[in-house]
């Protein structure tokens, strides 16, 4: 008999404080990392700009001058930033080359900073992966396992993304939904059953058989909960932003991390539980 609700997200709570050191370790090591890196493209940002238009404390003024209803605030600012006609008059042309130029300064910039938080995003999720279902407390010890499941993870997210979400502009939304949820427990049988990335992906479908309405209905409850939980920790965050905005940031990305943790051992959990209760009989090979 699957495990209810209740007992998942008790269960996934008791295994979350069990292993709360090592999931604070991961969660404080990705929030530097993933707050480093924001850092990184607001300072690029403000340098472009600045190299672009100029002091933008002296834009800013400017722009706050223009809301209190200063008429010449407006044609100032358009001056210092280079967009201003011999005839007083808004140079569209300059303002399309400022705006390529920015554009064409920042896309790089952009282009790296996506892809570094693409990975750290995926070292954080499949750490987590790995911690609910080995189970170990030492943080060295699950962190060892992690790259050499990078690019099988990546394969079975792809593939399942192929399977289900890649076929919404052909077949509807609805081929989706009905599909997405039933390949849940991919990543979870590629780690514990060290299979292969089509096979992790065609052995969720099949032993997921029959439990579609429990997938989606005890993700839901989740959700609901994470989000609970995020609106309470941000709303304690938003009370140390009056402090340091950049520390309640950093301590933002940090409790992110821990929401992200609990909520992989929720679905490891649940995926556990269907496995060990299949409905459906999967023909062997």
């Amino acid at each position: 008999m699957t495990e209810s609700i209740g007992t998942l997200l008790s269960g996934s709570w008791k295994f979350f404080l069990l292993h709360l050191q090592t999931i604070l370790i991961a969660s404080a090591v990705l929030g530097c990392l993933m707050f480093g890196v924001q850092k990184i493209l607001e300072v690029k940002a403000t340098g472009s700009m600045e190299e672009r238009f100029g002091d933008l404390d002296h834009i800013e003024e400017l722009a706050e001058r223009i809301e209190a209803g200063d008429p010449d605030a407006f044609q100032e600012m358009m001056m210092q930033m280079g967009m201003m006609g011999d005839e007083g008059e808004v140079d569209e042309a300059a303002v399309a080359a400022a705006s390529a130029d920015v554009m064409g300064k920042m896309m790089p910039i952009f282009a790296l900073v996506f892809f570094s938080i693409f990975v750290l995003t995926m070292i954080g999720s499949i750490f987590f992966i790995v911690l609910a279902v080995e189970g170990s407390t030492d943080f060295m010890t699950t962190l060892r396992r992690v790259p050499g499941l990078i690019l099988p993870m990546f394969g079975v997210w792809i593939w399942g993304f192929l399977r289900s979400f890649a076929w919404i502009p052909v077949l509807g939304v609805i081929f989706a939904i009905i599909i997405g949820p039933r390949l849940i427990m991919s990543s979870v049988i590629l780690v514990k059953e060290k299979k292969g990335v089509r096979e992790s992906v065609k052995l969720s479908y099949k032993r997921s058989r029959g439990y579609w309405g429990k997938i989606v209905g005890n993700c839901v409850v989740a959700i609901l909960v994470s989000l609970l939980a995020m609106l309470v920790l941000s709303i304690g965050v938003g009370f140390s932003a009056q402090v340091s905005g950049a520390l309640a940031g950093l301590i933002g990305a940090i409790l992110q991390g821990m929401v992200t943790a609990y909520g992989t051992i929720f679905i490891v959990r649940l995926s556990n539980t269907i496995l060990n209760n299949p409905l459906a009989v999967v023909a062997k090979k």
